[in-house]
């Protein structure tokens, strides 16, 4: 299994950067995750609740990221249109390790921590619940919050980005 201890230090300030912002929320530990449906079942919660953190480049090199529901899509087109690029694509695997310190499948939604710190874009549907819970920076670590607290936090631009899966 790969070890990622540049993932340990952003799941520590991750935790210190809630508890500093006082607001409410869950950790645990669990077996090493990838994908939202496992990370649903590992965690014993819905897909609904779960938040998955995507790094995405643009034609240009521009690295924003991207955070959508577990059950649902990100539409590439609105975030083409939402950027006015052309072409934006995720992220190659070495590029986000680069932008966020994490792999792809453990990146949370802190693109805001990220050193250095880059653009988080929301999509709107993530509002229509009370909770969160997200990758923490490693395959083993989910964090669980409300989702204000989320956004007071990171600041995130909040917009129609997310469409259903097919």
């Amino acid at each position: 299994m790969f070890f990622n201890a540049m993932g340990i230090e952003f799941y520590r300030k991750i935790i210190t950067t809630l508890k500093a912002a006082q607001v409410p929320f869950e950790h645990f530990e669990h077996e090493h995750i990838v994908t939202s449906d496992d990370a649903a079942k590992v965690r014993g919660l819905s897909l609904t609740l779960g938040a998955k953190a995507l790094v995405l480049e643009t034609g240009n090199g521009k690295i924003v990221q991207c955070v959508v529901n577990g059950h649902r899509r990100l539409d590439l087109k609105k975030v083409k249109a939402l950027l006015n690029e052309k072409n934006v694509s995720l992220a190659h695997p070495d590029k986000v390790l680069t932008a966020s310190g994490c792999t792809v499948g453990s990146v949370p939604p802190f693109g805001n921590l990220f050193e250095p710190p880059i653009p988080v874009y929301a999509d709107e549907y993530l509002q229509e619940q009370e909770f969160m819970v997200f990758s923490a920076a490693t395959h083993n670590h989910s964090v669980k919050m409300k989702v204000k607290d989320w956004v007071e936090i990171v600041q995130p631009v909040i917009v129609d980005i997310g469409k259903e899966k097919e």
